[in-house]
């Protein structure tokens, strides 16, 4: 044999070895070749009539409608089975590792499967003892901000609060509620709850049909929790909007506030709070809610936020006795309590977050959830940069108002460890279920892209109306799709943004704009995703 021949036979054994290789370890682990990994997960572009549809034909910047509709109805169809759905960001780590309960995570967006010899069958038919116990799942919203359609008649004066709103789908809010309510009532999370800011400004009517609407959830089996938001008690602000001008009206107080929702969480609660409507709401043995009013309205409301000083003693005497049992607590409050935007950075975080968050990480807390911001945003506190030691994490939840008009889903695993995901409200399944006409709401999701898209577009349109319509038209088109990606907590590529023409008119005709600073802001805030969570058990902190 010559040694030409000799190598080309060497060269071939090892292919012949290393394919073996591949078959067998495919059969040992099946999920590697399991659908829902990162390549399949689809991410449209930005649609625009600019040159952003060119640039966005390279390289896309979000997952999109299709890939969100994926994931909701996979995450949906898991929790019907007691599974519920976790399409997952690990924040924390970048390759493929075990957990302690045999199941494994992929790359950034993940989903859990099961491990070797557990039943995969989640399909529709699949019946699970009643004995069986699963762990709790909660359905988080904020910043609803419900106005009744009897609080209008959509006249100049309403549709001058649209024009001039931060792209709440104001028209349609009774209709995303009630879509929302069938959902959870189908679906029967373990509780539901609402951080705050539930009405537009606080207006009675507004209160007394929201408080009906949930009464019908809450007789449906699923308890409903409610926490008070800058926007809900003593606000001067509180109107109504009938013909060319808006008009005010009746608000209410503290006590008319607690009675009108004292069936949703307070009357529940194990441990109320004599200073504020703060109070603790066992979701399950082991598991308590602690829901902080961190709103101020006494004389009057103001947007700021604080935790009261003898609420901090309630929240310290309550943690002690938590630890004390062993019991996990879960804090949730309206204002945020780490600073999560660089963009609105007045009145958000609570006034005395300092001593509010050194409490929480005393006792070792996971998680604090918040709305108020009306962004999607998911954070970890790290006292020193790049540290991996524990620290709280916060879940700021976007105002289901705005488009995308979505929730989030908290669901506790067996194994201690917690998943957040968010999800759309379908409103267009419930138009086509319950026989709606509104071609808005039988064609939600273009509806509401666009109406927000046109929100924001006019407004920055009013203030570049004395630059050259060509340059206007594509700076306005690119902000307002800049904030409806930062509002959604949705990842930007920094790079790809500066490459349009559009930005670039940003810098070249308002350099020292409040808008392209705004701009700027959004985009760097924006480098990674903010939809998804994974937060070990606490003994794995």
């Amino acid at each position: 044999m010559k040694w030409w021949q000799y190598w080309i036979l060497v060269i071939l054994l090892w292919i012949g070895f290393l394919a073996g290789a591949g078959w067998v370890l495919l059969q040992l682990n099946p999920d590697w070749n399991r659908p829902f990994q990162t390549e399949d997960r689809p991410e449209p572009s930005w649609d625009s009539k600019t040159e952003m549809d060119k640039a966005s034909q390279e390289e896309t910047v979000h997952i999109g409608a299709d890939g969100q509709k994926k994931r909701n109805a996979w995450c949906k169809k898991r929790m019907k089975k007691g599974r519920p759905g976790r399409w997952l960001r690990k924040k924390e780590a970048g390759n493929r590792e075990e957990r302690p309960d045999g199941t494994q995570w992929g790359w950034n967006f993940e989903t859990k499967f099961p491990a070797q010899g557990e039943s995969g069958n989640y399909e529709e038919g699949t019946e699970h003892s009643e004995e069986e116990k699963t762990p709790p799942v909660l359905y988080i919203a904020s910043d609803l901000h419900y106005q009744s359609a009897s609080a209008t008649d959509y006249g100049k004066a309403f549709q001058r609060q649209e024009a001039e709103s931060d792209g709440k789908v104001i028209a349609c809010l009774p209709q995303i509620l009630d879509a929302f309510i069938d959902e959870m009532i189908e679906e029967k999370p373990s509780a539901f709850l609402l951080t705050g800011d539930i009405t537009m400004e606080g207006e009675r009517i507004n209160h007394e049909e929201l408080a009906d609407k949930l009464l019908r959830l809450k007789e449906a089996g699923v308890p409903v929790l409610i926490i008070p938001g800058n926007h809900d008690i003593n606000n001067y602000r509180a109107k109504l909007y009938f013909g060319d001008e808006e008009t005010q009206t009746e608000m209410v107080s503290p006590q008319e506030f607690k009675e009108i929702y004292q069936d949703f969480g307070w009357n529940q609660a194990i441990s109320r709070d004599e200073a504020s409507f703060s109070y603790i709401y066992p979701l399950e043995d082991g598991i308590w809610l602690m829901l902080l009013d961190t709103a101020q309205y006494k004389p009057l409301n103001i947007v700021d936020g604080a935790v009261r000083p003898q609420t901090l003693i309630w929240m310290e005497e309550n943690l002690k006795r938590a630890e004390e049992e062993g019991i996990q607590v879960i804090v949730t409050g309206h204002h945020n309590l780490l600073q999560e935007s660089s963009m609105f950075t007045d009145m958000c975080v609570l006034e005395n977050s300092d001593p509010v968050l050194e409490l929480l990480e005393r006792y070792h807390l996971p998680l604090y959830i918040s709305g108020h911001l009306h962004l999607q945003r998911i954070q970890k506190h790290k006292k020193e940069p790049g540290s991996d030691a524990y620290g709280i994490y916060e879940i700021v939840s976007d105002a289901i108002s705005i488009p995308p008009c979505q929730y989030g889903i908290l669901s506790w695993q067996e194994d201690g460890s917690i998943s957040y995901q968010t999800m759309k409200v379908d409103v267009e399944a419930w138009a086509q279920k319950t026989g709606q006409t509104d071609q808005r709401l039988l064609e939600f999701d273009t509806y509401q892209t666009e109406y927000i898209k046109k929100i924001i577009k006019d407004q920055i349109l009013k203030k570049a109306s004395s630059l050259p319509e060509t340059a206007a038209e594509p700076m306005a088109e690119l902000y307002a799709k800049v904030y409806q990606d930062y509002c959604a907590g949705l990842a930007m590529k920094r790079r790809q943004v500066e490459a349009l023409e559009s930005y670039k008119s940003w810098l070249r005709y308002l350099p020292e704009s409040q808008e392209l600073m705004e701009l700027k802001a959004m985009i760097n805030d924006s480098m990674g995703e903010h939809n998804a969570l994974f937060v070990p058990k606490q003994e794995d902190y």
